[in-house]
């Protein structure tokens, strides 16, 4: 996960608090409650992106030798397959 989980509570506690300042939402149950599944939303979020790095680099392995025999830049390859591996599950990154 590329942010921590104290990061995406406080993150979690601002949105609120701000949509809240602003008049865009009421809040009617514990604000904690809210917290917490803005929080859990976000790094299940993170996760999904984070496993499809993990796949991408999985598939990347089985052509390393092809990549540097062609000169094939290892971060540009890396983006294009996971950009067609979301592209392909409607994932929006």
């Amino acid at each position: 996960m590329k942010l921590r989980k104290d990061y995406i509570e406080s993150l979690s506690q601002r949105l609120v608090q701000r949509l809240v300042q602003k008049g865009c939402i009421k809040v009617h149950v514990d604000p904690k409650i809210l917290y917490a599944r803005i929080s859990n939303t976000i790094i299940q979020d993170l996760k999904v992106e984070d496993d499809l790095d993990e796949e991408v680099r999985k598939i990347l392995a089985g052509y390393s030798q092809q990549m540097r025999q062609q000169n094939i830049e290892y971060h540009e390859m890396f983006q294009m397959v996971k950009r067609k591996l979301a592209k392909e599950r409607n994932l929006i990154l």
